[in-house]
C-alpha cells in the first residue's frame, strides 16, 4: 500500500467521481481508476459502487476513509517535524514573553558565529511540557503557581521530565498609555472587574487559575471582563499600546528589553507566588547553548 493510493482514494470520496478526482489531482481518469482498483484488489474488498451517477462509497469504504484520513494527517504532522537544518541546534519552548524575545536576540549575537540554529516555540504550560517530552524542544521556560507545584511535578514525572525553579514573582496588570489606569502604580483585587482584559493562552495552569488561588475570594475569573482572546504576543502588545485593554501577567520587566510604553501595575496584597523555572528531560545533560540561555535568564530575574 502506498500513501498515493490513500490520497487518490480520499480525493475520489470527496469529488464523487474518478473524472473530477483526476482534474483535482492533475492526472488522467484512467490513472485514478487504476490506482484505486489496485488498492481495492490489495484490500480484497470494494471501496466504491460504480453507478451511472458516479461513485457511491461502500460501508467498508467509509471505514477505510476514516483510517486513511488519520494516516495522511499524521504523515503531514511528521513531515512538518522534519529537521532540515544541519549543524548544532538550540531547541527552546517558552510561554509568550517579550523578555524571552530580547534574550533570544542576545543569544543570536553571542552564538551565531558558533554554527547554532535556534528553533523557538511559544505555548501554554501543557504545550511546552509536551514539546520537551517529545524531544521537539530541549528546554521549556514556564511559570507555575506555588500551590500547583506538587501536582505539576506529578504530571511531569509521568512524562519523565523535571522542573527546575529559578525565581518567584508576583502577578501584575499590564497597561498601555490609553488605559485609564496608566498613571496608577497599583490596583486592588476588588478593582479588577472594572478592567477590560485581553486573555492569552488558556489551560489548567493559566494566569486566571493562578489569580483565583491568591485573591482570597475578592475576585473570581467569572468577574473579569474579557474583550478579546489571543495567543499572540504581537497582538497583545499592539492592543496594550493602542487601546484601553489590559492583560494579566508576571511582574517582570527587564529594563534592557523595555521597548514599548507598557507599565506593570502591582496588584495590592498579592504576594509573590508565581514560580518561574525550566523543564527538561530527566538525567539530561543540557547543551552549552541551553546552559548559557538559562544562566542569562537567571540574571534577568
Amino acid at each position: 500500500m502506498e500513501f498515493r493510493q490513500l490520497e487518490y482514494f480520499l480525493v475520489a470520496c470527496e469529488k464523487g467521481s474518478f473524472n473530477r478526482a483526476a482534474e483535482c489531482l492533475y492526472t488522467s481518469q484512467p490513472n485514478v481508476s487504476k490506482v484505486i482498483s489496485a488498492l481495492e484488489q490489495e484490500l480484497g474488498r470494494s471501496l466504491f459502487e460504480r453507478t451511472s451517477r458516479g461513485l457511491k462509497i461502500t460501508p467498508y469504504g467509509e471505514t477505510v476513509r476514516e483510517y486513511a484520513q488519520a494516516i495522511l494527517k499524521n504523515v503531514s504532522v511528521i513531515n512538518s517535524m522534519a529537521d532540515r537544518n544541519s549543524g548544532k541546534k538550540f531547541l527552546l519552548a517558552t510561554y509568550p514573553s517579550n523578555m524571552v524575545a530580547g534574550l533570544l536576540a542576545d543569544f543570536y549575537k553571542t552564538w551565531s558565529g558558533r554554527g547554532y540554529v535556534v528553533e523557538h516555540q511559544e505555548g501554554s504550560v501543557e504545550e511546552v511540557s509536551d514539546w520537551v517530552a517529545s524531544g521537539i524542544s530541549e528546554v521549556g521556560i514556564v511559570y507555575i503557581a506555588e500551590k500547583q507545584i506538587k501536582s505539576f511535578q506529578h504530571i511531569l514525572g509521568h512524562k519523565r521530565l523535571v522542573f527546575e525553579p529559578m525565581d518567584v514573582k508576583e502577578a501584575c496588570v499590564y497597561v498601555g498609555p490609553n488605559s485609564p489606569w496608566y498613571h496608577e502604580d497599583s490596583i486592588g483585587f476588588d478593582e479588577l472587574p472594572n478592567v477590560k482584559f485581553i486573555r492569552g493562552v488558556r489551560d489548567y495552569f493559566s494566569m486566571d487559575h493562578h489569580l483565583e488561588q491568591v485573591s482570597l475570594g475578592a475576585v473570581s475569573t467569572q468577574q473579569l471582563r474579557y474583550a478579546m482572546y489571543s495567543n499572540s504576543d504581537h497582538v497583545t502588545i499592539r492592543l496594550l499600546t493602542s487601546t484601553d485593554l489590559c492583560s494579566l501577567g508576571i511582574n517582570f520587566l527587564y529594563p534592557q528589553y523595555e521597548q514599548y510604553p507598557i507599565k506593570a501595575l502591582r496588584i495590592r496584597d498579592c504576594e509573590p507566588f508565581l514560580v518561574i523555572g525550566y523543564i527538561k528531560l530527566e538525567h539530561q545533560n543540557l547543551s552549552e547553548a541551553a546552559v548559557w540561555f538559562i544562566e542569562e535568564f537567571k540574571k534577568m530575574l
